[in-house]
């Protein structure tokens, strides 16, 4: 009686294990076909993604740049900036000094621009390979023209018009700085070198 029922038992697991996928030719265990679907759409959709990133990365490196440096004008999006002057100046920051990058924006495009928002999204400036943040300058009578065209900046520019600005970086040392443009598609289109000695 015993042994029947083992005899059952072993029967009912070949059953099971027959109905949860066949074997093929080469033996092993092929997935049933309600398995299968999930299991290509998955591999599918990891690989669709990897492609599409691939393809991106690669278009990304071969698209057309937005924005080119020339006579010291960097123009992007229609707005041209005219670098026309660099100084070391005190900064608000106690015991530090501030790198100011002068310059003269013209609003060459059909809307409304804000110099700043600009600049900020396309340039960068590094020292020892590290970003530099911008910093804030002194309120002191010989720096209000400073203060002045920096404040321009972050005013809306008319189509046609031209105002003076600023940009300024806070340095950590006296290594040579290196200001990076960059365009639309975050490509570099120039790098300038500035020591500070």
């Amino acid at each position: 009686m015993m042994s029947h029922v083992k005899f059952i038992t072993v029967i009912s697991s070949l059953l099971l294990l027959a109905g949860c996928g066949t074997v093929n030719k080469s033996g092993a265990t092929k997935p049933s076909s309600q398995q299968e679907p999930a299991t290509t759409k998955s591999s599918g959709q990891s690989h669709k993604t990897s492609t599409s990133h691939t393809s991106s990365s690669a278009s990304s490196h071969k698209q057309a740049k937005t924005a080119t440096f020339a006579n010291q004008t960097f123009t992007i999006k229609d707005v041209a900036f005219k670098l026309t002057a660099d100084k070391i100046t005190t900064s608000a920051t106690a015991n530090r000094n501030l790198f100011v990058l002068y310059y003269t924006v013209t609003n060459n495009g059909t809307r409304d621009v804000v110099p700043s928002d600009l600049w900020q999204s396309a340039v960068s400036a590094t020292q020892n390979g590290k970003k530099l943040g911008t910093g804030n300058l002194a309120f002191t009578t010989s720096q209000t023209q400073d203060n002045n065209k920096l404040n321009r900046t972050v005013m809306p520019v008319k189509p046609g018009q031209t105002v003076t600005g600023l940009a300024t970086f806070e340095p950590k040392g006296n290594q040579t700085i290196t200001v990076i443009f960059k365009d639309t598609h975050n490509q570099i289109v120039h790098q300038s070198t500035y020591p500070l000695n």
